[in-house]
């Protein structure tokens, strides 16, 4: 793979089961070292990687406290200060379980928190690592709707081709050891596809 990645891209990963798209994420994030060749990271570059794997939570903590560790305010990214209990609100915590200890959360609901602490941290560069699988229909509204605003990067792996239609518009295609780009959605791809097919 050689490419430069420049500000706003929005590039969708897709390829089979096994060919490679959760290890281009890790090596991306600096969590796996790539088998030959460069990655160079620019010094300004903040990762935020949303992993298929929940962090390790204190499950006897309150939902606030765990985001107000990170602190009780934070600026988000219109440059807004907000408090913690305000961006819960908006990430479909209510007041009420702000104060739920997080051993009393779903899976989908731990993974929403886990999407939120990740969001405050203002990465510049989102890897989202199949983001859909877990996440209710509100959650997922929610996080779309921050990334029709987000001024980043994001690369994303999915199956789902609503989400990666919303979020991307070009495409990383990996397949049998090789890789090539399409740019894109993901519906025109298939389309295209669909079409080379039948001729």
């Amino acid at each position: 793979v050689t490419y430069h990645v420049v500000k706003h891209d929005r590039i969708g990963i897709i390829g089979e089961n096994g060919a490679g798209k959760s290890t281009l994420l890790n090596v991306l994030a600096g969590q796996l070292s790539p088998t030959e060749g460069n990655l160079t990271i620019g010094q300004t570059v903040r990762f935020g990687f949303f992993t298929q794997q929940l962090p390790a939570f204190d499950e006897n903590q309150r939902v606030i406290e765990y985001v107000q560790e990170h602190g009780a305010y934070v600026t988000n990214q219109f440059g807004r200060t907000v408090s913690a209990s305000q961006l819960l609100e908006q990430f479909l915590f209510t007041e009420e379980m702000q104060w739920t200890y997080i051993y009393k959360l779903s899976g989908g609901e731990r993974r929403r928190l886990y999407l939120l602490r990740l969001l405050m941290e203002q990465p510049n560069v989102l890897l989202l690592d199949e983001p859909t699988n877990d996440l209710d229909i509100p959650t997922l509204i929610v996080l779309e709707q921050y990334l029709d605003t987000y001024q980043g990067v994001v690369l994303t792996v999915s199956h789902d081709r609503y989400f990666l239609d919303r979020v991307a518009d070009k495409l990383f295609i990996l397949e049998r050891g090789t890789w090539r780009r399409y740019y894109g959605d993901y519906s025109e791809y298939l389309l295209e596809k669909s079409v080379s097919h039948t001729e």
